[in-house]
């Protein structure tokens, strides 16, 4: 199957982690690395061997502070070029345990960034995203993953309820996430094998044409007067429940 293409143009991310991953990886063209002198960066072993001299720029704290004045960049800015997302799904014949996780009516760069990092975390083999009814991969959803969108997997499609179709095809199994008194309990789920995760925004949820496509229906009951997790959180137990799973086999 193949997704959609998204060429990105130079991006920005700030801070350590995100600088070790994107020097680290062979996916992406460096254009130019902005370090504070004397800065944390500089008293990091990690960044030092991986920087690159002829594209590095070491400035006083005057002009790297006009130059990055949002702050929290820990001394060290990177300008890169490269697609994060990818164009095609690998061949999941022989994966036992594949997981992928769909988001629908996602909105907030920061829950999306957030849900890359645990994703990563937990384990999974890929995020699916559609090009609308999505945020899309923007610098502040990079700089929130702290720098694991370079080793997770990010699908843009076109049309997310063909995309999950085309996987129930391949023997994937897909269980959403969703508030409904008819739903199984999340820990009562079973997570192993090939399974697509689907979870909605906070408030809308998923969709209703993507809801009748999930074989399963999950909830996480709550017990205190708020009437929703924040999607990060509910992605962060349902990903770590399933990683449970999978150990205890």
């Amino acid at each position: 199957m193949k997704t959609k293409n998204n060429n990105n143009p130079y991006m920005v991310c700030k801070g350590i982690n995100n600088a070790i991953a994107i020097l680290r990886s062979k996916h992406f063209t460096i254009d130019r690395i902005d370090v504070l002198n004397n800065g944390r960066a500089t008293r990091e072993n990690q960044i030092n061997r991986l920087l690159i001299e002829e594209k590095t720029f070491f400035m006083g704290k005057k002009e790297f502070v006009q130059k990055h004045p949002e702050g929290r960049d820990q001394g060290i800015v990177i300008r890169f070029l490269g697609s994060v997302t990818k164009e095609v799904f690998p061949d999941y014949t022989n994966i036992n345990n594949a997981c992928l996780l769909a988001l629908d009516n996602i909105e907030d760069p920061q829950n999306f960034g957030q849900i890359i990092r645990t994703s990563e975390c937990a384990g999974i083999d890929g995020i699916i995203f559609p090009k609308h009814h999505s945020v899309p991969v923007t610098e502040t959803v990079l700089q929130v993953s702290q720098g694991a969108f370079v080793n997770m997997p990010l699908y843009e499609v076109t049309n997310l309820s063909q995309t999950i179709h085309e996987l129930k095809k391949n023997d994937f199994w897909v269980i959403g996430i969703e508030n409904s008194v008819n739903a199984k309990k999340w820990y009562e789920m079973q997570y192993t094998g090939k399974i697509v995760i689907v979870v909605g925004s906070e408030g809308r949820g998923m969709r209703e044409k993507i809801t009748k496509i999930c074989d399963f229906i999950s909830t996480i009951p709550m017990q205190g007067t708020t009437n929703s997790l924040n999607v990060s959180a509910a992605v962060s137990a349902i990903l770590f429940e399933r990683l449970r799973q999978i150990e205890g086999h």
